[in-house]
């Protein structure tokens, strides 16, 4: 059988068109039985190419024939908002009736076979690839959804169509799915119960060792969210409670101090139905990443502001890092590009925007500021350095600011000592920084859209193990010459920037986090207007 990943493009494929070519089969309708010319005449119908030309070289052969088969498939669809898809995209009873009425004619029997195969491959493209088109909704998510293969879908399915199992291969294999699943159906739990656990009431802050009649509160809301351990009726704060609050706050991104204050109060009160959207967004997103994502490869989850090197499913280096900051103009793009080399003791050409509103101020106050942090001002078109002393500089504005800024490579360069380059039309890439402190916040959104990365030598040594003998002297080297050296890479690596705001931790947990680019809001707002629905309070 093949899994999903047998079902959809290679990830560099997955960003390009999914409109199929146009069908080349050529079809002599006399050379056909009625039924095949019946099955002809409903595939022309549909307009579906790929769909036509697998028929046509299969004989026209129907293969929605047997009972069971068809029953699996629509035991599959009703399944379908397991996965967070709405099942009234699906017309499972239209197809129902078809089949009933199938046996009357030939006619008929070809109408109910292209039908079956319809309705299957709408519901195998959405559990595979997703439903919403991520580039539709900003075009800071510069991604497509991938391409199915629509051969291979009807070739699998023709040969286990009644396989339960085949169905479940449809779904992302990635670990976070099927956890996202299950979140979806405790909280689906919790929904239908309603408001059952009080919620924590306002107050000063709480703190370990207190006792407050508010701690039964936090207790019942804490065992809500899974933590059972603290499940009592005792209104002291101890420390069983204090490592599950602290637990808690490192599931939401929050400072693990044991302190109940305002923003642990308002995520520990925060509603049911707040998370399973969270969860439907987060089901989707993981739709879209369905596709071979290189045996080595490179992810940077911009919502928990860290880093990953994958080395055939494992990581072998994590790291802290920055991305953009939450205005719109700044935020890191979602997208995918291949890592080709890293330059050592890179220069930085300063974006136009950043020097006229952030550096050309600092210019106008103190002109031996360019100088002191190593900046040469050049004339944009000839190249030639001026000297900002000699110039009045009083007369530009943003608009009218005729120079380019470059920082030269040294200790106190933007770019750190190393950066590494995919390009890309946002020009963006991760590098190093000087800026070292900003990696102890938890919220890490500081940069102009660049990735800074805290373990910039150690993803250095590492994407240059696989060409040389002695990576870490090898960079070194090239590190110590002071001078600006681009080093390729024998194999580009791809790269993967995504924005997650729920996923696995290290321990195979699910975690939460903030939606500090007010992305997910996107795209609940765009499942919900395609017909995706949420659980309701029972009773």
């Amino acid at each position: 059988m093949l899994t999903a990943s047998g079902f959809v493009s290679s990830w560099a494929q997955a960003q390009e068109s999914n409109t199929p070519a146009a069908s080349e089969t050529e079809i002599s309708s006399t050379a056909l039985t009625p039924a095949a010319q019946a099955l002809v005449a409903e595939l022309a119908k549909l307009n579906e190419p790929e769909l036509a030309d697998w028929y046509a070289a299969n004989g026209y052969t129907p293969i929605w024939n047997h009972n069971t088969a068809v029953s699996t498939l629509l035991d599959a669809i009703a399944d379908a908002p397991a996965n967070g898809l709405p099942a009234a995209r699906y017309d499972v009873e239209g197809l129902r009736a078809m089949e009933a009425s199938a046996g009357g004619s030939v006619q008929a029997a070809a109408a109910f076979e292209v039908a079956a195969s319809a309705l299957f491959l709408k519901y195998a493209v959405d559990v595979s690839t997703g439903i919403i088109d991520p580039s539709s909704l900003s075009n800071l998510m510069d991604r497509q959804r991938p391409v199915a293969d629509i051969p291979a879908l009807m070739d699998s399915v023709a040969q286990n169509m009644t396989d339960p199992a085949f169905y479940d291969a449809l779904e992302p294999q990635d670990p976070v799915y099927a956890a996202l699943k299950d979140e979806l159906v405790r909280l689906r739990v919790l929904i239908a119960e309603g408001e059952t656990q009080p919620r924590v009431g306002p107050g000063n802050t709480l703190r370990p060792g207190q006792t407050d009649a508010r701690v039964l509160a936090l207790r019942a809301r804490l065992v809500m969210q899974g933590y059972d351990d603290v499940a009592g009726d005792s209104p002291v704060y101890d420390d069983l409670l204090v490592d599950a609050v602290k637990a808690f706050q490192t599931a939401n991104n929050l400072d693990a101090d044991g302190i109940v204050g305002p923003q642990t109060l308002e995520a520990v009160n925060a509603d049911p139905t707040q998370y399973y959207q969270q969860v439907l967004v987060n089901l989707e997103r993981a739709r879209w990443m369905n596709f071979d994502r290189g045996a080595r490869h490179i992810w940077v989850n911009q919502a928990s502001y860290m880093g990953y090197l994958i080395d055939n499913g494992e990581v072998t280096l994590d790291t802290l890092v920055i991305v953009g900051r939450a205005g719109e103009k700044y935020q890191t793009v979602e997208f995918s590009d291949q890592m080709e080399y890293m330059v050592v003791n890179p220069s930085w050409n300063v974006p136009q925007s950043i020097a006229t509103e952030v550096y050309l101020p600092g210019i106008l106050r103190d002109p031996t500021m360019l100088a002191r942090q190593n900046f040469e001002m050049r004339a944009r078109g000839s190249g030639r350095i001026v000297d900002p002393r000699l110039v009045d500089l009083s007369q530009y504005t943003a608009g009218n600011f005729p120079f380019a800024l470059r920082q030269r490579p040294g200790t106190n360069n933007a770019l750190g000592r190393v950066k590494f380059m995919f390009p890309n039309r946002f020009n963006i890439y991760l590098h190093d920084t000087p800026q070292r402190n900003l990696f102890n916040s938890d919220i890490r959104a500081f940069s102009a859209g660049c990735v800074r990365v805290k373990r910039p030598l150690e993803l250095a040594y590492a994407l240059l193990a696989p060409q040389e003998a002695d990576p870490e002297a090898a960079f070194t080297s090239a590190l110590n010459s002071r001078t600006e050296t681009q080093i390729n890479l024998q194999v580009s690596v791809p790269v993967h920037l995504v924005y997650n705001t729920v996923f696995l931790n290290d321990l195979g947990e699910l975690e939460y986090r903030i939606d500090t680019y007010g992305r997910d809001a996107l795209v609940i707002n765009a499942l919900l207007n395609a017909g995706v629905t949420m659980p309701s309070v029972q009773g």
